[in-house]
């Protein structure tokens, strides 16, 4: 099975990244959770609607990573950070005297976001427009490849829960040897 990888980048103003980036996330998480849902549906910048999952655990885990990718971003000037989702599967793994699992990623969704920084009231509210039509973007753009793009996903083996769990990861896009690491470790989720 092939892993699929989809990349997106937005470059929003501080401010409007967090509300952008939660309800991308939450677009992705809705449309690839596969278990039984509650819908929720959720508008940011006064314009944009989205759905998401209505369960805690979601809720959580996306606040979470959000917040950890907003301590990443500089408060005071422009720079970038890199959130990956991961979709998974775990398959037995078949050895001769032993049990294990493997987990194995089939879907990969990063988001490349650039803080910018506005100087005055018109720049923020060029911005806003800006985050707004982004985020619009966005979401259209995840619908579209969600859409599209069905063939890579494994069988579904239990109907309880969600039977694909997902992983956030939050890493600084920067050339520091640290990050770099970071990113060659831990996305060896194959």
């Amino acid at each position: 099975m092939e892993r699929k990888v989809i990349a997106q980048t937005l470059t929003l103003e501080r401010s409007f990244i967090q509300p952008v980036v939660k309800a991308v996330l939450h677009t992705i998480i809705f449309h690839r959770y596969f278990g039984n849902i509650t819908p929720k549906n959720n508008c940011i910048l006064s314009s944009v609607t989205y759905a998401s999952v209505d369960d805690t655990d979601v809720l959580d885990t996306v606040d979470e990573k959000v917040e950890e990718l907003m301590q990443t971003l500089s408060a005071t000037g422009e720079s970038q950070s890199q959130l990956s989702l991961y979709f998974t599967e775990t398959k037995p793994r078949k050895a001769w005297f032993s049990k294990s699992e493997e987990v194995i990623c089939w879907e990969e969704w990063t988001l490349n976001v650039q803080s910018k920084v506005s100087k005055t009231e018109r720049e923020l509210n060029q911005m806003q427009a800006s985050a707004e039509d982004q985020a619009k973007r966005a979401i259209f753009l995840i619908i579209q490849k969600i859409d599209k793009n069905k063939d890579h996903i494994p069988l579904i083996a239990n109907s309880q829960g969600n039977p694909f769990p997902y992983h956030i990861d939050v890493n600084p896009a920067s050339g520091l040897w640290s990050s770099m690491i970071k990113r060659a470790i831990l996305p060896s989720i194959s």
